[in-house]
C-alpha cells in the first residue's frame, strides 16, 4: 500500500520520527557523560535535605519509568439504592 491510498491509516501508533529518535539518542549520550555529576548532586541533596531528595528523585524517575497509559483492570461497582436524607439523619443522630 503506498502513501495516501485509501485504507492507509498513516503512521503506526508509537512510531517515532527520525528527528525525535536522533534527539533522544543525543540526550542519552549527554546524560551518560554526566552520570557521575548527577550522582554527586543527588547525594549532596540527599544529605542536606532528605525530603527535597525524594522530590527530586520522583521528578527524575518519571523520565525513566514507563507511564501507565491504559488500564486493563476492570472494576465494577454495585450501588444499592439509598436515601440521602436517611444518611444525614443517622449522622446528625450520632452527633448528639
Amino acid at each position: 500500500m503506498s502513501k495516501f491510498e485509501k485504507g492507509n491509516k498513516g503512521k503506526p501508533k508509537g512510531a517515532v520520527n527520525k528527528v525525535t529518535q536522533s534527539a533522544r539518542e543525543l540526550f542519552l549520550e549527554t546524560l551518560e557523560g554526566q552520570s557521575e555529576h548527577i550522582a554527586e548532586a543527588f547525594n549532596k541533596v540527599r544529605v542536606e535535605s532528605p525530603s527535597k531528595y525524594l522530590d527530586l528523585f520522583a521528578k527524575y524517575a518519571q523520565y525513566f519509568v514507563p507511564k501507565k497509559t491504559e488500564s486493563s483492570d476492570k472494576v465494577t461497582h454495585q450501588f444499592s439504592d439509598f436515601n440521602i436524607k436517611e444518611i444525614f439523619k443517622i449522622e446528625s443522630d450520632t452527633d448528639k
